[in-house]
């Protein structure tokens, strides 16, 4: 139980964090650090003090702001503060609080869109409103071009050469032309079939930010904050080579043709397929740091030789990363002691 005298400094604390998180929103410069304030609030009084914080910060924010900022900043502050917060405050690994908040960051997306739709465009979808913008069809029409303009080049160095396209050179220029073609017909198919990959991605990014904010901050306040994996370490699951095999039979089934126009379950499969195989690229590439970290190479030489060499290998650059994460999750190429075969020899 805390003291009469603790659970004052606890809300006289909450209250200058509720200030900060209104002084942060009304910034747009410092709007990214309004997570801190309920994270520190969190760590340091526990969770009713900062949901006081955010209740506070949100009606602070209704009164300066009017009605909808108010709302908005739950998704852009409160939610990645209270989840970070808890995170913390329980002493999760970063692993874990990463997930919280990437799942914070779908909840998110649902507030703000529920919101604008409602209250900014009269119920109509936003991405429709969006998208009759002038700028915004420019932009559309650039991305097209881009598309048309990558595909005409793989086709014109592979004639240059004297030789005729690959397989996997034909297979690349039929998605760059049929993506093209469904960004002129259907852009908002296209938004809606692949929003939930792109809100994974956002999230991401999003928690790594927070998360690296709070590295900064939290221990200038005297809280400690678990470092994660060092990139060299990072590796995958073991059951994640499974689920390659899997996802890679299915393939044909959701990666061909129109994904406007799969069914429900194929549209699922491919947002799964397609943060996978980012994520299995970025495993790859820490396969390859790590190699080269352990055999003395430094840390600047080392990510210039996986950067350099992924690109030089052009279209078989993102195949080579798959294919040494894989490596190393059956092999345990790194000496990690977490590979499929390693864990055979241990039990046999």
């Amino acid at each position: 139980m805390q003291s009469r005298s603790e659970q004052t400094r606890g809300l006289v604390f909450g209250g200058l964090m509720a200030a900060l998180v209104v002084v942060f929103s009304l910034i747009p410069g410092l709007s990214v650090l309004m997570p801190i304030p309920l994270v520190l609030a969190f760590v340091r009084y526990g969770g009713r003090t900062a949901v006081l914080v955010a209740v506070a910060a949100t009606l602070f924010n209704m009164m300066f702001n009017g009605l909808v900022s108010g709302i908005l900043v739950i998704p852009a502050g409160i939610l990645p503060g209270l989840a970070f917060g808890l995170g913390f405050r329980r002493k999760w690994r970063p692993l874990s609080i990463g997930i919280v908040a990437v799942l914070t960051y779908f909840l998110g997306f649902a507030l703000t869109y529920v919101v604008t739709r409602l209250a900014m465009f009269g119920g109509r979808d936003p991405f429709v409103a969006l998208l009759e913008e002038p700028a915004t069809r420019t932009l559309v029409d650039q991305m097209v071009a881009v598309m048309v303009s990558l595909a005409e080049t793989i086709e014109s160095t592979a004639t240059q050469s004297g030789g005729t396209l690959t397989p996997a050179q034909t297979q690349m220029v039929e998605q760059y032309r049929q993506m093209a073609e469904m960004l002129q017909r259907d852009p908002v198919g296209v938004i809606w079939t692949l929003l939930p990959a792109s809100l994974f991605f956002s999230g991401v990014v999003s928690s790594a930010i927070n998360y690296l904010l709070c590295r900064f901050t939290l221990p200038r306040f005297g809280h400690e904050v678990p470092a994660w994996t060092p990139f060299a370490e990072f590796r995958l699951p073991t059951w994640s080579v499974w689920l390659y095999i899997v996802m890679s039979l299915l393939a044909p089934f959701f990666l061909r043709g129109d994904m406007t126009a799969l069914p429900w379950w194929g549209k699922l499969l491919l947002n799964i397929f397609s943060p996978m195989m980012m994520i299995f690229m970025l495993a790859g590439a820490a396969v390859a740091y790590g190699f080269l970290r352990k055999h003395g190479l430094g840390a600047g030489g080392a990510a210039a030789i996986v950067v350099v060499g992924t690109l030089l290998l052009g279209q078989l650059g993102p195949q080579v990363l798959v294919l040494l994460a894989l490596w190393d999750t059956v092999f345990d190429v790194r000496g990690l002691g977490h590979g499929i075969w390693k864990r055979q020899e241990r039990t046999g």
